[in-house]
C-alpha cells in the first residue's frame, strides 16, 4: 500500500499529561474491544475519489492517494513498520500493546470491532460524547464510519511518562458527508469537510490486559472536558461553512493540528508552472488596475499552458488552488501527478511561464471564504502571523502565499480562500 508520510517533525514533549488522568482512578478505567485487521480485509472500506464515495479496495495505488489527498490528508492507513513511536514502551507488555495499535487501531474506522482486545466496561470520552461501556463505545464508531466516511491517520506514538499502563496517540480525522453524493442538488452548495486533530489517550487494564479507555483531547479546544460547548460550536462551524474548493485535484497535504482559527500543515514537494507577474504583458491605456490586470494575463498565460500551449500540443488537467507568492510577485497552477519531475512536464510555448518544483514543507494556513481583494488578503495574513506568533511556532520568513480554489464568478459566500505562512520546523511542536 502506497501512503505519503509526514516526517522530519519536531516532536518534543510540551508538557505533562497528568491533568488528562485525574477522572479515572484505577476503579473507574473502563476496558475496550479492538479493531482486528482480519475484519478490516473482510469489510468494504470507503474512500473519496473526485468528491464521491467509493469502496477503496477496488480502488489501485495511485487512486488510493488521490482519495487521500482529496480529503485533505496524505494517506491511507500506514503499514506498522511505517507508523512512528518517538518513545520506547514502559515494559514488554505495553510493547506489545503499541504493537497492536500500530497494525490495527487504524483501521477502527474502517472495521467490525474484535472484543478479545478490548474491557466490556470501555470507557470513551470527547469534548462532545462520552460512552461508559464497550456497547457505546463500538455504536460511536459504526455510526462515524457509515455516516461520514472518516479518514483517519496516526502520526506518532508514545509512552505516556505519567502512567505505564496508557499510550499516547497523535492523530489527523477528517470526515465528509458521503451519502450527499445522491442529493446533487444539495452538494453543489453545500459539501462541508469536517476535520480534527489532537491526542487519545489509550488505557490498558493490567488485570487482563484489554484496551479500557480511550480519551480524545482536540487541538481546537481549551476545555476538552464532556460536555464542552467549545467543542460543540467548532464542530458546528464546520458543518455549516458553505465555502468549498472547486473538485479538483490539489497539492497533497496532511494536516498536523487543527486549530479554532487557522491549521498547520505538512505539504508533499509538487509542480508548478509559474509565471511573474511583472513579466507578464499588460494592456496599455486602460483603465483597469495594473495590478488587477497583470494577474488577468497572468492568468491566461498558465490557463493556455494547460490547454494546448505547449510543445507537444497536449493538454493537462485543470488543477486547484492558483497560488499567489507575496514576495516573489509570481502566480502558480498546481500541475496534477501525473508528472513526477520538471523534466517530464511539457516545455511551455510561452517564455514566460516557467515549470519548477515547489519544496512543500510545513505551512500555517488560514482559511477564508468571500473574494479575495487585496485590503481583506492583508489583514488575514497579519491575522494569522499573531496566531502562529501566540501559539510560539515562528514564521520561517515575510512571505505569504494566497490560494484561491474557485472561479471568480463563483458566489463569494462559496468560495474557498487560503493563507499561507511557511513555518520555522524548528519552532513546531507536534505534541
Amino acid at each position: 500500500m502506497h501512503s505519503v508520510h509526514c516526517q522530519g517533525t519536531s516532536l518534543r514533549n510540551s508538557g505533562s499529561l497528568r491533568s488528562v488522568r485525574a477522572p479515572f482512578s484505577k476503579a473507574n478505567l473502563r476496558p475496550v474491544k479492538a479493531i482486528g485487521r482480519q475484519g478490516a480485509r473482510q469489510v468494504r472500506r470507503m474512500a473519496i475519489v473526485n468528491g464521491d464515495v467509493v469502496a477503496d479496495d477496488k480502488l489501485d495505488t495511485k487512486e488510493r492517494t488521490a482519495a487521500a489527498s482529496s480529503r485533505g490528508f496524505a494517506g491511507l492507513p500506514r503499514e506498522p513498520e511505517d507508523m512512528r513511536q518517538s518513545t520506547p514502551a514502559a515494559s514488554k507488555f505495553m510493547q506489545e500493546k503499541f504493537d497492536f495499535v500500530k497494525r490495527d487501531f487504524q483501521y477502527c474506522w474502517r472495521s467490525t470491532l474484535n472484543r478479545d482486545n478490548f474491557d466490556s466496561n470501555m470507557y470513551f470520552e470527547d469534548p462532545i460524547s462520552k460512552f461508559t461501556n464497550y456497547t457505546g463505545y463500538k455504536a460511536n464508531i459504526v455510526f462515524l464510519r457509515n455516516f461520514l466516511a472518516p479518514i483517519y491517520e496516526i502520526h506518532d506514538l508514545k509512552q505516556n511518562p505519567d502512567n505505564e499502563f496508557e499510550i499516547l496517540a497523535r492523530w489527523s480525522f477528517s470526515m465528509q458527508f458521503w451519502w450527499l453524493r445522491y442529493l446533487p442538488f444539495i452538494k453543489v452548495i453545500w459539501d462541508p469537510r469536517l476535520a480534527f486533530t489532537g491526542i487519545t489517550v489509550l488505557g490498558v487494564n493490567p488485570e487482563n490486559g484489554k484496551f479500557n479507555k480511550h480519551v480524545d483531547l482536540w487541538d481546537s479546544n481549551e476545555d476538552n472536558s464532556f460536555f464542552s460547548f467549545e467543542g460543540f460550536m467548532f464542530v458546528q462551524s464546520q458543518i455549516w461553512n458553505f465555502s468549498k474548493p472547486a473538485n479538483l485535484p490539489t497539492p497533497e497535504f496532511c494536516i498536523l493540528k487543527k486549530y479554532k482559527k487557522y491549521e498547520i500543515r505538512r505539504y508533499k514537494p509538487f509542480l508548478v508552472a509559474e509565471v511573474t507577474l511583472n513579466d507578464s504583458a499588460q494592456p496599455k491605456g486602460s483603465n483597469i488596475d495594473p495590478a488587477e490586470s497583470d494577474k488577468g494575463t497572468a492568468f491566461k498565460q498558465l490557463a493556455g499552458f494547460l490547454g494546448k500551449k505547449n510543445e507537444r500540443g497536449q493538454g493537462l488537467s485543470m488543477t486547484t488552488p492558483v497560488f499567489s507568492k507575496s514576495k516573489q510577485g509570481v502566480m502558480q497552477f498546481y500541475i496534477g501527478e501525473g508528472y513526477k519531475d520538471v523534466s517530464e512536464v511539457p516545455t511551455p510555448k510561452n517564455s514566460s511561464v516557467k515549470i519548477r518544483q515547489e519544496p512543500g514543507g510545513l505551512y500555517g494556513v488560514d482559511l477564508f471564504s468571500g473574494n479575495a481583494k487585496q485590503p481583506r488578503v492583508n489583514e488575514r495574513e497579519q491575522q494569522l502571523r499573531s496566531w502562529l506568533q501566540r501559539d510560539g511556532t515562528k514564521p520561517a520568513s515575510d512571505e505569504w502565499i494566497l490560494a484561491e480554489y474557485n472561479v471568480p464568478w463563483q458566489l463569494p459566500g462559496f468560495k474557498r480562500n487560503e493563507i499561507l505562512i511557511p513555518i520555522d520546523e524548528s519552532t513546531f511542536e507536534l505534541w
